[in-house]
């Protein structure tokens, strides 16, 4: 058994209704496509931008560690003679360049301030801490925090 169709229901159309899409259709997607776009260049933005911040926080807990490497060495000795270089007017604030691996810029300034305080007498015991202070992008202040608790040298 065959059947046929007529062409009865398209009749009403014309070939040029039938051949291309609508404007709304157009339209609905270039919508799309733009904000596909949008999404991939946001999210390429966010990447980069996080990128480059988890750099420069890494830039400066090193400069950090430093300055706490650099307190934990000085001489500090309560037995006679008694040498004490473990105090703060020794590790004044200091202005340094976190510098991005890989640009040729000249990174971003930081600065580290080193507080020393006195924790006990007996045993003696004094806290380090040193703060890495720097400016992201020019809008958010970011701080890396290292401490540490140090007695005297035996």
């Amino acid at each position: 058994m065959k059947t046929r169709f007529s062409n009865a229901a398209f009749a009403c159309h014309t070939a040029r209704q039938r051949a291309g899409m609508t404007l709304v259709e157009v339209v609905i997607a270039l919508a799309l496509a733009g904000m596909t776009v949008a999404g991939i260049v946001s999210g390429y933005v966010y990447c980069t931008t996080s990128a480059v911040k988890a750099e420069l926080a890494q830039a400066a807990n090193g400069e950090a560690m430093e300055r706490l490497e650099q307190a934990r060495s000085a001489q500090w000795n309560t037995s006679y003679p008694t040498v004490d270089y473990l105090v703060a007017s020794n590790f004044p604030d200091e202005v340094v360049s976190l510098d991005l691996p890989g640009t040729n810029t000249g990174g971003t300034s930081a600065t580290i301030r080193t507080t020393i305080a006195q924790i006990s007498v007996t045993p003696p015991t004094r806290a380090i801490h040193v703060d890495c202070i720097w400016l992201f992008r020019g809008s958010t202040w970011v701080t890396n925090s290292i401490e540490t608790i140090r007695s005297p040298d035996q």
